[in-house]
């Protein structure tokens, strides 16, 4: 399992008149950049294999014309380059990736500069962004996102301390929605912090309060999590519910702060009935989350469980870099007999619980199993 290495703070903001139509024009150029990058990736798949250092020397060469700026050309260039590297885990055809309908367009971090040279936090509430004409003129446009309460005081102090030339944070424009003549544009600053700063300003809790181990089982509308004791008998049950989300048309953002809402209350349980350790199955590949910015064009892999898979990976992941923030460790498990096996009906009949729950038992006790065989490996 591949370490954390940024938490995504999500700022949502609101832009009229030629502000919007600036920033529009931004992204719509570098979404053209995008789309010259994998077109010559599709051409030519063998590009797809390049460090992002090279890859980023392609980007500059094929896009600098559309875009005359060297840190947006980077910073889509890194984009589809991340998104490449996860496609190929994911052993997608790299000759059928397309790009997916965003808009955006973003800046990597630059501590010299305050934090970002692009998209800079003036002050806690207000980004001083650089945008573009759809001719390529430049200015800076003023940005006042909204600060959610329970982001305040991370940005606050990530501003305080870019401005001191501490830290640098890559940044982001992304549009949502925009209105007839652009005269109103929707969208997020999102700033992406290093985690380990991120846990130093919103961590609840530095120790856990037992020694219990805690498996939890990600399902499309429900968390099921179990506590048991180093015995393996189970101390605590419960079960996170959010049917709500997989109703069509239920909004994407509001499905996933109901969502990290069901995440905290699996966490907080767990810490409070004595969990030191949270399990959840392996993800299929770490990172991922990296292949939302592009799809395949092979329809085969549109189907239900290619999607219910990647949704389960982005929750767990989700799961994993908030653990930290109770205490808790996160360690994966393999997946296998979680769900259909003969241990799995056995203890089904035998507690009297329903499958979900079930599951998550059975992987509390693989961590068992696994965090026993590594202590007796190093004695």
């Amino acid at each position: 399992m591949s370490a954390v290495e940024y938490a995504t703070v999500r700022l949502p903001f609101h832009a009229t008149g030629d502000n919007a139509r600036l920033i529009y024009w931004t992204a719509w150029l570098c979404k053209l950049c995008a789309h010259k990058l994998l077109d010559k990736v599709k051409e030519n798949p063998q590009l797809a294999d390049l460090s992002q250092y090279y890859f980023i020397k392609i980007g500059k060469e094929l896009c600098y014309d559309i875009i005359p700026n060297r840190r947006y050309v980077y910073g889509i260039s890194i984009l589809i380059h991340a998104s490449l590297q996860s496609a190929k885990a994911l052993r997608v055809d790299i000759t059928k990736l397309e790009l997916k309908p965003w808009l955006l367009f973003q800046s990597e971090a630059e501590p010299l500069a305050k934090g970002n040279l692009n998209i800079q936090f003036t002050d806690h509430d207000r980004v001083k962004v650089l945008v573009f004409d759809k001719d390529g003129a430049s200015k800076k446009i003023t940005i006042k996102p909204v600060i959610p309460k329970s982001y305040a005081k991370l940005i606050k102090t990530l501003v305080d301390r870019a401005h001191r030339k501490e830290i640098g944070y890559p940044a982001r424009v992304y549009i949502m929605n925009y209105g007839d003549g652009l005269e109103h544009l929707y969208g997020e600053v999102q700033v992406m912090v290093k985690y380990n700063f991120y846990l130093e300003v919103m961590k609840k809790y530095d120790k856990p309060l037992g020694n219990n181990i805690a498996g939890v089982d990600v399902n499309v509308d429900r968390l099921n999590l179990v506590v048991i004791n180093r015995d393996g008998d189970i101390v605590w049950k419960y079960t996170a519910r959010f049917p709500q989300v997989t109703a069509r048309g239920y909004p994407r953002k509001k499905a996933w702060s109901v969502i990290g809402e069901a995440i905290h209350a699996v966490l907080r349980n767990a810490y409070s009935h004595g969990a030191s350790v949270i399990a959840v199955e392996n993800p299929e590949i770490m990172g991922y989350l990296k292949y939302y910015w592009i799809r395949s064009g092979d329809r085969r892999s549109r189907n239900y469980n290619y999607k219910v898979s990647i949704f389960r990976n982005s929750v767990i992941e989700r799961i994993i870099w908030k653990a930290s923030l109770y205490g808790l460790k996160a360690v994966p498990v393999s997946p296998k007999g979680t769900t259909h096996s003969e241990d799995h009906d056995y203890l089904m009949r035998k507690y009297g619980l329903d499958c979900h729950t079930t599951s998550a038992y059975l992987i509390a006790l693989k961590a068992r199993r696994n965090l026993r065989t590594s202590f007796s490996a190093r004695l």
